[in-house]
């Protein structure tokens, strides 16, 4: 009855994730929160441009800050595709979707009363929520791709013989 339960214990001890996969993983989440982190301050300095600044330097930064954030993307894709790493092109996919909503966004704003634009201030935390599903999306999917990377049968053929 103990050999068994001792084969088990052996068999989860080796399927726990090593360190250097815990700190890759580790690495990707901190990365994926520097993102969250930036668009955030980006987008939250666009709803304080609009709320705060006068009507004509709103304009100009309205029409410069999406700009910006296309040459981000452009570059982005760019190494993506000189890399050929599909988590840089994911994260481009996230800021080519972000870049078009900050087009849309002086339209929202002149169609819009000031009041009602301070509920765009949520767009943040709509970033932020989906920052935090995909990093843990991405824990539960390394989990189970180092446990599926390991291979008992050469030990279970072991053990029989």
């Amino acid at each position: 009855m103990k050999k068994p339960a001792k084969m088990v214990e052996e068999i989860t001890e080796k399927r726990k994730m090593t360190k250097e996969v815990k700190d890759q993983l580790n690495k990707r989440i901190f990365h994926n929160c520097l993102l969250a982190i930036g668009l955030i301050l980006y987008i939250c300095a666009i709803d304080a441009t609009y709320i705060y600044i006068n009507q004509e330097l709103t304009t100009i930064l309205m029409k410069v800050f999406p700009m910006i954030l296309i040459g981000v993307t452009i570059i982005i894709f760019e190494l993506a595709y000189r890399k050929d790493s599909g988590r840089i092109m994911i994260v481009g996919i996230e800021f080519f979707v972000v870049s078009i909503v900050l087009l849309y966004l002086p339209k929202i704003y002149a169609n819009l009363d000031k009041k009602l634009c301070v509920e765009l201030a949520f767009i943040p935390i709509f970033c932020a929520l989906y920052y935090m599903v995909k990093s843990i999306l991405i824990g539960i999917k390394t989990k189970k791709e180092y446990e599926n990377s390991l291979s008992d049968v050469k030990e279970i053929v072991k053990e029989e013989t």
